[in-house]
């Protein structure tokens, strides 16, 4: 064989070799990320019924569970879940994808935050969904970029890097449903707002057209800080939410007690109570027929009274048995004095 027939030949093999490789790539998924990492959750969500989340040490952070109501928190008195939250959670492990194999070295898994839950340092958080015919048990691990994460299953050593990022917060508070009220300044026609020591402060409005509160009673020798200082009260209950929330007890006594009142009828009273340094409110509905419906009611008119009634009703169902932590400012805000709302005397008055 001549020297010029063995280069043929060398060079043919090498070409018939990668085609070969070529045509065992092209037979191979584009996209390791077609692997679905829990494969037969998407069919199964709606028969899970229950979350259970542990952090470092085995320590419970929250037990989810799902009744005809909807979803609520065991460690929080079955109070209301954020059920946006846990349907994305549960929707993110279904439809999570396999992006990277990574390793199943027990002894490395603390850098991608998947060691076993049981560890007092553990940097992830079990996750163990039950109610299905397949539960499933997975460590969510570190997050990586904006939508990545490390999981594995607990009865697993194999650890990988998903798509998805579930955002499973580790506080029990991250799962409530934050809304308490949101009730438009607009509805609000009088505020008052009554202090352990006697002082009352009133604000009110004539009609809905009436942009600033008025204030009542203020002093004939003393101007308002500005026109609108008042409508901070107002805009409370417009978007009042939560930080923690724990059941009523007969001792919680209250402090400031903070009345408001719709033009169609519905009042609401909020009443502070004294609970170590935190804000801490407590509220009741109740439904007063308005001084504008005066007469013969048409039937417009009844049917509106018929839902704020109703509305009343649901509020305090939903309401009278809690007592809520509330941001600071938005206690501030339920609990203004008069001298809060005047400009400063003048120096030496």
């Amino acid at each position: 064989m001549t020297p010029r027939t063995l280069i043929i030949l060398i060079s043919a093999l090498v070409i018939f070799s990668l085609l070969a490789i070529l045509g065992q790539q092209e037979q191979q998924p584009e996209n390791a990320g077609a692997v679905v990492f829990l494969p037969t959750l998407q069919d199964s969500l709606n028969e899970i019924n229950r979350m259970e989340l542990v952090g470092a040490g085995g320590e419970i952070i929250a037990t989810l569970n799902r009744g005809v109501e909807g979803w609520s928190i065991m460690e929080r008195d079955n109070y209301p879940a954020d059920s946006q939250k846990i349907r994305h959670t549960l929707l993110s492990l279904a439809e999570a994808k396999i992006m990277e194999v990574k390793t199943s070295n027990p002894e490395w898994h603390d850098r991608l935050g998947v060691e076993a839950i049981e560890n007092s340092n553990a940097g992830g958080i079990s996750v163990s969904l039950v109610g299905a015919d397949m539960p499933v048990n997975i460590i969510l691990g570190n997050t990586v970029g904006n939508n990545q994460a490390y999981i594995r299953q607990v009865d697993e050593s194999q650890s990988y890097l998903i798509d998805q990022d579930p955002e499973v917060s580790g506080s029990v508070t991250d799962w409530l449903n934050t809304e308490i009220l949101a009730i438009a300044r607009e509805r609000i026609q009088q505020i008052t707002v009554t202090h352990p020591d006697g002082e009352v402060l009133t604000v009110f409005k004539e009609d809905t057209e009436q942009a600033n509160f008025t204030v009542d009673n203020m002093p004939a020798d003393r101007e308002l800080q500005y026109d609108s200082v008042a409508n901070v009260i107002g805009n409370v209950l417009s978007s009042l939410t939560l930080q923690d929330v724990e059941l009523r007890t007969d001792d919680d006594t209250p402090l400031t007690i903070t009345e408001f009142r719709t033009f169609d009828g519905l009042v609401i009273t909020a009443e502070s109570i004294e609970r170590e340094e935190n804000a801490w409110i407590a509220f009741r509905a109740s439904y007063e027929s308005s001084s504008q419906l005066t007469g013969e009611e048409s039937p417009s008119t009844q049917e509106i009274t018929l839902n704020v009634e109703t509305e009343a009703r649901e509020l305090d169902q939903r309401l009278g048995n809690w007592r809520y932590h509330i941001a600071a400012y938005q206690a501030e805000q339920m609990s203004r004095r008069m001298s809060d709302l005047l400009s400063p005397l003048p120096d030496g008055a």
